[in-house]
C-alpha cells in the first residue's frame, strides 16, 4: 500500500467540518474520475459529510501534517468558502478554486460564503464556481491564474489596538 504522503494528487478539495453535505461538489469530483480526467488517487478530499459517495479519496480529518502536505503538493485546491482555507491557500500562492456552500442546495444555513467568494472573486480575483456548470474549465482557469496576494493588516491593526489601551493607562 503506497503511503499517503508519496501521492502526487492533482486535486486537494477542502470543505470544512461543517454537518452539512456537500453533494453537488462531489458529483462533479465523480465527473471528473468517470471521465477518466482524474484517478481516483489523484483527488483528495478532506470532508466530514458524505451522502454521495466519492470515488477517490476522502478524510473526516486529516492530521496536520498530512493536510499541510497535500496543500502544498496540489496542482489546485478546490475548496470551500471558508475564510482560513482561503486564506490559507493565498499565502501559499496555490492555484485556488472557491466552490461556496450554498442554502438553496442545503449545504449551509445561509449564502454568507456566496458573499465571502464574491468578495474574493472582486478583491483579489480569485476563481469561483458558482453552480459548478462548467467545473473542469474553472479547475483550468484556476491552475493558470493569478490572482492578487493576500495581505494582512493584522500586526497594524493590533498595533492601534495597543495605542489605543495604553492612551487609556
Amino acid at each position: 500500500m503506497q503511503n499517503i504522503m508519496d501521492k502526487c494528487i492533482k486535486l486537494f478539495v477542502i470543505c470544512g467540518t461543517q454537518k452539512f453535505p456537500f453533494s453537488r461538489l462531489v458529483k462533479a469530483l465523480n465527473g471528473l474520475v468517470e471521465q477518466g480526467i482524474c484517478l481516483p488517487s489523484e483527488i483528495v478530499m478532506q470532508s466530514q459529510t458524505n451522502y454521495v459517495t466519492p470515488l477517490f479519496e476522502t478524510y473526516a480529518l486529516l492530521p496536520v501534517a498530512e493536510f499541510e502536505h497535500h496543500l502544498s503538493e496540489a496542482e489546485v485546491v478546490v475548496t470551500h468558502a471558508g475564510v482560513n482555507s482561503i486564506i490559507t491557500c493565498m499565502r501559499m500562492q496555490k492555484p485556488l478554486l472557491i466552490v461556496p456552500r450554498q442554502k438553496a442546495y442545503g449545504e449551509h444555513v445561509d449564502n454568507h460564503q456566496v458573499e465571502i467568494a464574491k468578495l474574493m472573486e472582486d478583491k483579489f480575483g480569485v476563481t469561483v464556481d458558482y453552480d459548478l456548470s462548467h467545473f473542469l474549465q474553472s479547475i483550468e482557469t484556476a491552475k493558470e491564474k493569478r490572482y492578487k496576494p493576500w495581505v494582512s493588516y493584522r500586526a497594524g491593526l493590533l498595533d492601534a489596538i495597543r495605542r489605543d489601551l495604553d492612551s487609556f493607562f
